[in-house]
C-alpha cells in the first residue's frame, strides 16, 4: 500500500494518461501517422486496384472486338489480316504494360499469343502461350494455351518436341475439354514424324472412344481416307 504524504494529491486516470502522453510524444506522433496512412492508404489501394481492373477490362474488350472484326480491303475496318492482328496485338500488349498484375492482363497475354501466331511470330507466341499455361491453369484457356504451344512448334517443324508436349498433356489432363482435339493433333504429329502406325492407332482410338464428337468424326474421315 503506497503512502500518501501530507499535501500530496493523488492523480486521477486522465492526469496519469496525460503525463504518459507528454513523455511519449514522439511515439504517439509516429503511431498516429501510421494509423492515418493505413486508414487512407488501404481503401485507396483497393479502389485503385478495382479501377485498374475495370480499365483493363475495357481495353481487353476492345482487343477482342478487333479480333472479331471482319477484313474488307475496301470498307474495313481492317484492310488485311496483318493489319487486324497487328492492331489487336498492340491493344493486348498495352494491357500487359499498363495494367500488369490484373486478371485482364493474364487473359490479354493469351490473346496476344494468338495474334503473334497469326503474324508468324512463333518464338514470341510460344513464350506467351507457355506463360499462359501457368497463369490460366485453372481456366479452359489454360488448356488451349498448350495447344497453342504445340501449333507454334509445328509451324517451326519441331514435331518431336510438339509430340512430347501433346503426350504429356493427355497424360496429365485426362478430362480436358480439348482432349479430342489434342489427340487428333497428336495423330497429325505422328504422321509428320513418319510414325504411321501410331498415327492410325490414335485415329482408331479417337473413333472408338468419342465417335459422335466433331473430332471423332474427323478422325473417322481421316482413317477412311488413309485406308482407301
Amino acid at each position: 500500500m503506497s503512502i500518501q504524504w501530507p499535501g500530496q494529491q493523488q492523480k486521477n486516470p486522465f492526469e496519469k494518461w496525460l503525463a504518459w502522453a507528454k513523455a511519449h510524444q514522439e511515439f504517439i506522433a509516429v503511431a498516429g501517422i501510421v494509423l492515418l496512412l493505413i486508414g487512407i492508404g488501404i481503401p485507396y489501394l483497393i479502389h485503385n486496384r478495382e479501377q485498374s481492373e475495370k480499365d483493363a477490362q475495357g481495353v481487353l474488350n476492345l482487343g477482342q472486338y478487333y479480333l472479331r472484326s471482319q477484313v474488307d480491303p475496301k470498307n474495313g475496318p481492317f484492310k488485311s489480316d496483318v493489319e487486324k492482328y497487328q492492331q489487336s496485338l498492340q491493344t493486348f500488349q498495352r494491357i500487359l504494360t499498363d495494367y500488369s498484375g490484373t486478371q485482364s492482363a493474364k487473359l490479354a497475354r493469351y490473346y496476344a499469343a494468338k495474334c503473334q501466331y497469326q503474324l508468324g511470330q512463333y518464338t514470341q507466341s510460344y513464350a506467351s502461350f507457355d506463360t499462359s499455361t501457368q497463369e490460366l491453369r485453372d481456366l479452359p484457356l489454360g488448356d488451349e494455351a498448350y495447344l497453342g504451344k504445340i501449333l507454334c512448334l509445328e509451324a517451326q517443324n519441331q514435331y518431336p518436341q510438339a509430340g512430347l508436349i501433346a503426350e504429356s498433356f493427355l497424360r496429365d489432363h485426362t478430362d480436358s475439354f480439348i482432349g479430342g482435339e489434342m489427340r487428333l493433333e497428336l495423330s497429325t504429329i505422328y504422321g509428320k514424324t513418319n510414325d504411321k502406325a501410331k498415327a492410325l492407332a490414335e485415329l482408331k482410338s479417337l473413333v472408338q472412344t468419342d465417335p459422335d464428337s466433331d473430332w471423332g468424326k474427323e478422325a473417322a474421315r481421316r482413317l477412311k481416307e488413309a485406308q482407301s
